[in-house]
């Protein structure tokens, strides 16, 4: 969950560590972020506008890195085993 307030924090340029780096999951598995925050976010694959939820299921084993506004490295990376 990225709670309201998130982006107000980066632009105080305070460090925000709402995502871990890594999140290692199982084939099969789903991951789901909600923004509760008022603006949207890059959360490594995804994109989550205001308000929105976004969910994915991945079938197959597979990693995948992108930016990440709300974690501490700037990074997110799903690792599917």
């Amino acid at each position: 969950v990225v709670p309201l307030g998130t982006g107000e924090a980066i632009d105080r340029g305070e460090v925000v560590d709402v995502m871990p780096d890594r999140l290692e999951i199982d084939v099969g598995d789903a991951v789901e972020i909600v923004n509760e925050d008022d603006r949207g976010h890059n959360v490594g694959l995804f994109f989550v506008g205001e308000g929105e939820t976004a969910r994915q299921v991945f079938p197959s084993v597979a990693e995948f890195t992108d930016t990440c506004s709300v974690s501490s490295s700037g990074e997110f990376t799903i690792s599917v085993s």
